[in-house]
């Protein structure tokens, strides 16, 4: 069945089918390659998440989606660390035919950024494991590290790059260099206010433990501390998006004294550099420094349920939930003949809301997941609730060509199969039901569940 998926869910469901204990290494082994190879069909190249954290309707379902790590970046890395766990040097074989990261800038009209984290946790882990003991001698482990710290052009490389450094276990010798080449990159940086302005919290943490560890090696983190100086003003003081104050930022002491252009994210990030990161003879950032060049546009598509057919939908949702005068109900109404009938309703209209076409369907098809979700949050009883699953089951089997994307299609598909596996004896009787799907990926992921299941805070990220 796996054979036959896409490439992303054969991948996926390979690499979980390789952690079954009754097989053997060399089938493990076969299995893990295979899954690697499958990863480059897979339709999103890199990993997403959300740079706007305030918003959690289409940001948080694209962030859950993306959390999947179906991407083909992911499941390639996530090949290479279960094969060092078997076979260190066709691990390293397997990363180094990861193709060269080219992580493209993020437009200010785009609210999703890249999240690359786990290359750079597989670096780290292939640097340490998988080399000999005179390839080590040679230099080669050490090579290979700088190799992949010198390629990081992307603010959302920094704080994982610098990551890798403190975990690849270098000598004396070797950590300088690896400095070395992390704020040669550093200083180059530029152009992607999105991705920079999102990242500003982890770079600032992840280079702060750099130049800690090079304290404790008596080596002078003042190279560092000025690139790392040039990199935020660079940035700072070029185009940035308009709407960077809907960011999540810790919000101490907002912008004051950087002047009113700054967001709390980088206000923040300026005030972390002046006071945690700067030595003697730096200056601290001033606001002239910070002020910037000029401001881009702003990220669209973070509204959901705009359209008049999906606000006749929510107002019969809300008919279920809150009284007319805004008060919610209390918990008994649900056992109510009218309540019930009101409850089916909803049902009814879900199912008859017509597909969209276009950019729209993709923003419906978010939008029906969603009420479905709260019909069988809302569900009294077995009955109503299997009423909402099987509408839910049905819509997802026919929806696959109307979300924006394979990942974004399957997050309610997962979070269904999810919900089963999590509760057999209350929904285990639906698991046929999955299992007989007309859609060869819920069918496959039923049986998979089964063979090779989630520990359950798996399950629960993604809902």
């Amino acid at each position: 069945m796996a054979h036959a998926a896409p490439g992303e869910f054969a991948a996926d469901a390979l690499l979980r089918i390789a952690t079954l204990e009754p097989l053997d290494s060399a089938r493990r082994i076969r299995l893990i390659e295979e899954a690697f190879n499958r990863a480059a069909e897979a339709q999103q190249p890199f990993k997403r998440r959300s740079a706007m954290q305030r918003f959690s309707s289409n940001a948080g379902f694209l962030e859950h989606a993306f959390g999947q790590d179906l991407d083909a970046l992911s499941l390639r890395t996530r090949a290479v660390q279960a094969m060092l766990l078997l076979d260190a040097s066709k691990a390293r074989r397997l990363f180094t035919d990861i193709p060269p990261l080219d992580v493209p800038p993020v437009p200010c009209d785009d609210f999703l950024v890249f999240d690359i984290d786990r290359y750079y946790e597989a670096l780290a882990g292939v640097k340490q494991l998988a080399f000999t003991p005179k390839e080590i001698k040679d230099g080669a482990a050490y090579q290979f590290l700088l190799q992949g710290i010198a390629m990081i052009a992307s603010p959302v490389q920094v704080a994982p790059a610098a990551r890798a450094i403190l975990a690849s276990g270098l000598s004396g010798a070797e950590f300088p260099g690896a400095v070395a080449a992390f704020l040669t990159a550093l200083r180059k940086i530029a152009g992607d206010d999105r991705s920079f302005t999102y990242s500003l919290p982890a770079a600032g943490a992840q280079v702060l433990a750099l130049i800690e560890e090079c304290r404790r090696r008596q080596t002078s983190p003042l190279p560092l501390i000025e690139a790392y100086r040039v990199y935020l003003i660079s940035n700072f003081s070029a185009t940035r998006c308009a709407d960077n104050d809907l960011s999540q930022g810790s919000g101490v002491g907002g912008a004051a004294g950087y002047g009113r252009a700054l967001d709390p994210r980088s206000s923040d990030a300026i005030r972390f550099f002046n006071e945690r990161i700067r030595m003697t003879p730096l200056q601290p950032i001033q606001a002239a420094e910070a002020a910037p060049l000029s401001q881009a546009g702003a990220a669209g598509g973070l509204r959901a349920c705009e359209s008049g057919e999906c606000q006749a939908v929510a107002r019969l949702y809300r008919s279920l939930v809150f009284m007319s005068d805004g008060r919610a109900f209390p918990s008994s109404i649900n056992q109510s003949v009218e309540w019930r009938e009101q409850f089916q309703q909803f049902l009814t209209a879900l199912a008859d809301w017509p597909d969209a076409s276009g950019a729209e369907a993709a923003q419906q098809f978010r939008d029906k997941c969603a009420f479905y979700g709260e019909a069988i949050r809302l569900s009294p009883d077995e009955h109503t609730r299997d009423a909402a699953l099987l509408g839910m089951l049905g819509y997802l089997q026919r929806g696959r060509s109307l979300a924006n994307s394979r990942v974004e299609w399957f997050l309610p598909v997962n979070m269904l199969i999810g919900r089963v596996g999590l509760d057999p004896l209350g929904w285990g009787h639906l698991t046929e039901s999955l299992r007989r799907s007309s859609d060869p990926v819920i069918a496959l992921y039923t049986q998979l569940e089964k063979v090779a299941p989630r520990p359950a805070p798996a399950i629960l990220e993604l809902m």
